[in-house]
């Protein structure tokens, strides 16, 4: 965690469970510190759907494994479900500081949050596959059908708890490969360390607006 004015820094790890975790410490502390008017934005990479790699997806809404903008989670032996809408407000904002720096392309879409990197995400090269390349394609494409735009494995519970908190919210992350053409990332080293940094100059610049720094 780095804190540089106003501006705060977390990193998380992999997955639902991770930045759960780290969410529920990082809300406490911003209660505890009776911080107000709080902005949380998520950056990362993520797979794209029909989209060239490193194209950056602002996200509409959280989707689960059946597009449905939604979030599971077992309470107390109770299935419990929660909203993953996230504040469309902020994400047009973003979108006009993406036009704004025009350096890459950018596009509001839903991104689907799996539990799982390889199955759960259509994955033909893991350990276990129980599905065929046309089966895979064919789930993708319904994907892209009901607004996916990518995939990640976080953004759902980040939407469910950022708005039961009443925090306005983002995602916004960066595609590595098109899925409808693969699973295995070919790109050259440099060219990824470029497109990662994609959602941070994008973020970054939000900031400054915001803070009347542009």
């Amino acid at each position: 965690m780095y804190k540089a004015g106003p501006v705060l820094s977390v990193s998380h790890g992999m997955g639902i469970p991770s930045i759960a975790i780290m969410l529920h410490e990082l809300i406490k502390l911003l209660h505890h510190a009776k911080c107000s008017s709080v902005t949380v934005i998520r950056i990362g990479t993520s797979g794209g759907i029909g989209l060239d790699p490193g194209s950056v997806v602002i996200t509409r809404q959280a989707v689960d494994a059946t597009f449905k903008p939604q979030f599971e989670q077992l309470i107390l032996g109770k299935n419990v479900i929660r909203s993953t809408d996230l504040d469309e407000q902020l994400a047009n904002e973003l979108m006009q500081c993406s036009n704004e720096i025009a350096q890459f392309n950018t596009v509001i879409g839903n991104t689907m949050c799996t539990l799982d990197f390889y199955e759960g995400q259509a994955r033909l090269d893991g350990a276990i596959c129980s599905y065929t390349e046309g089966e895979k394609l064919q789930y993708l494409k319904e994907a892209y059908d009901a607004g996916v735009r990518n995939i990640e494995m976080e953004s759902s519970v980040f939407a469910a708890m950022c708005k039961l908190s009443g925090i306005k919210a983002a995602v916004v992350c960066v595609t590595l490969l098109n899925r409808l053409e693969g699973d295995q990332i070919n790109t050259p080293h440099d060219v990824l360390v470029e497109y990662q940094q994609r959602p941070q100059k994008l973020v970054g610049h939000f900031i400054k607006k915001y803070l009347g720094k542009v």
